[in-house]
This record gives C-alpha cells, structure tokens and sequence, in this order.
C-alpha cells in the first residue's frame, strides 16, 4: 500500500523526455506570470530556473524576435530537453546557459527583465540570487517572480498533524511544521526584493485547487513524489515511516470519502520588482503599497 515510500528520482535524459509538469503544477503559475507581464519591444531577458522550457519558450514567443531571451539552469537533462524544445519550435531569439542563479553570466546593468517562474521556491542562497539580479538588471530593470505560499496545502498539512497526535508522535510535529511554513509570504518575498534593491511596482494574488479521488491517489501521484515526497521522509525516522504513512493515507482516504474526493488549496503571487539607483523606499512603505491599489485578488 506504501509502496511510494522506496521512492528514487531517476534523472536521466530518458526520464526527462517523458517528464512535464506543467498540467498539474507549473502552468498556473506561468499562466498567472503571462496575464500580468507587461511586454515590451527590444528587450534582454533572463529566465531563472527555465528548466524543460516553460514558460520560457512560450515567453520567447510572445516577445518575437525583436527581444533576446536566455534560460539559466543548472540541471543538464532539463536543458537538453529546453534546446530540443527551441529546436522543434524554430525559436532564434532564446538560448539555453547551463548555471546557476548565484553567478550570472552576464556584466552588470545590462539585462531589462527576469523572470523566475516558482524559482526562488529552489534557490539555495537566495540572498546571492536576488544580489546577481540586481547587478545585471539595467536601473529601472524588472524582476518578476511567481511563487506558492504560506498556507500551500493546508488542508493536507492538517490531516498530516492529526495524524501524528492520533499515533502519540507530537514531537515529530514541529518538524512538519516547519515544512509548511517554509514557504514565502508576501510580504518575506518583498523583503527580499527591498533588501536587494528594488521597490515593489505590482504585486497580485490568486489560488487554485488541486483535485484528486482520494488519499492514495495523491501519495502514488508522480509528481508529488518527485516534488514533495522525498522531503516529507527526511522529516521522520526511517523506522517510523511505514507506521506514519499507513495512517495518513488512511485519514486521507477517510476524509476524502466524507468530503467527495481530497481538494488541496494552493495561494499563489506574482510579484514584480523595479530596480532602483538608490533606497528610495522602506519596506513599511512598500508593503503599504502592496495593501493599496496594486494588490489585486481573486477569490
């Protein structure tokens, strides 16, 4: 029943001609960052994090040919699977670089835009990505980023607590806790683009629901094993994992039935930074300028 817990990600150029995100995950997101991108002629574009291509292929398209795109990433299966992408598509205005985020090739002030679609939910120094951006970005140039946020799967994430106190295992529970809130707020995410430099210039939030039958289908899903499940096992001890998981896809299951299958909220942002030639705002002032007319919400 728990089979999901052996787990391994298999990354090779086979997996990853097979792989493709974007139905259940990515595409909300890249959607959200497509409606609100103001497009422009003429401009140099970096996308962070671009992986198999979207939505930077699709961004390549939109612009046409007077802009140049550049995808960074340092994952070499997903980049071949990009320039085949390129390939197919006839694009002669993007090109793939194999880095990371934390050095970006390119010299200061010379980029207008940067887009990193759910990429600072992956970046391991982000204090060094925004910093890199900020050095590139032309003054006055735009960083555009979409991520989930704080309260991502929080009807999951309430089960799974449940199910802990059920088994006496409370004190695995700050563990899980600080998986959940690991994620961004608006306002930590705008923090960093004002430490960084920029002032907050729009900012939008939306939410989707992500449906399944029930418990089981969830946990067996491939991609939340490849997203999410690896990290929720380095959380336990090994020889607790079988006992945990039994139950929570029981409780799962349960709720599922009572509830006509398992519907798991996911908040999402796009928010768009302008860089600036010195600190012209403090984070109290933009986040009132979040509150105010450029904070649009859909419900």
């Amino acid at each position: 029943m728990t089979e999901y817990l052996s787990y391994t990600f298999d990354d090779s150029e086979e997996f990853i001609n097979t792989f493709d995100e974007l139905p259940l995950w990515s595409a909300s997101f890249g959607l959200l960052l497509l409606k609100h991108l103001e497009l422009q002629p003429n401009l140099t574009v970096i996308d962070i994090g671009s992986g198999a291509g979207f939505p930077l292929t699709e961004l390549a398209g939109r612009l046409g040919n007077s802009c140049k795109l550049y995808g960074l990433d340092p994952w070499v299966n997903a980049n071949k699977r990009a320039k085949q992408k390129i390939k197919n598509y006839n694009l002669s205005n993007v090109e793939i670089i194999e880095c990371s985020a934390e050095a970006i090739p390119f010299p200061k002030n010379s980029i207008d835009l940067i887009v990193s679609n759910l990429g600072i939910n992956n970046f391991d120094n982000p204090q060094a990505v925004f910093s890199e951006c900020n050095r590139v970005l032309k003054p006055n140039g735009r960083l555009v980023l979409t991520s989930n946020l704080n309260g991502h799967w929080k009807e999951f994430y309430s089960i799974f607590y449940t199910t802990l106190k059920q088994l006496g295992k409370e004190s695995l529970i700050p563990a899980l806790k600080q998986d959940e809130e690991h994620r961004g707020t608006v306002e930590s995410i705008s923090k960093l683009f004002i430490e960084h430099g920029f002032i907050i210039s729009r900012h939008f939030e939306e939410y989707f629901e992500m449906k399944f039958l029930d418990g089981s289908a969830f946990l067996h899903h491939n991609f939340v094993k490849l997203g999410w499940l690896t990290s929720w096992l380095k959380l336990f001890p090994k020889n607790e994992l079988e006992e945990i998981f039994t139950s929570l896809e029981h409780n799962l299951n349960e709720h599922s039935a009572r509830n006509n299958g398992l519907i798991l909220s996911v908040p999402m942002a796009y928010i768009e930074g302008e860089k600036i030639k010195r600190k012209e705002t403090t984070f109290s002032n933009t986040i009132k300028k979040i509150n105010g007319t450029e904070h649009r919400t859909k419900i």
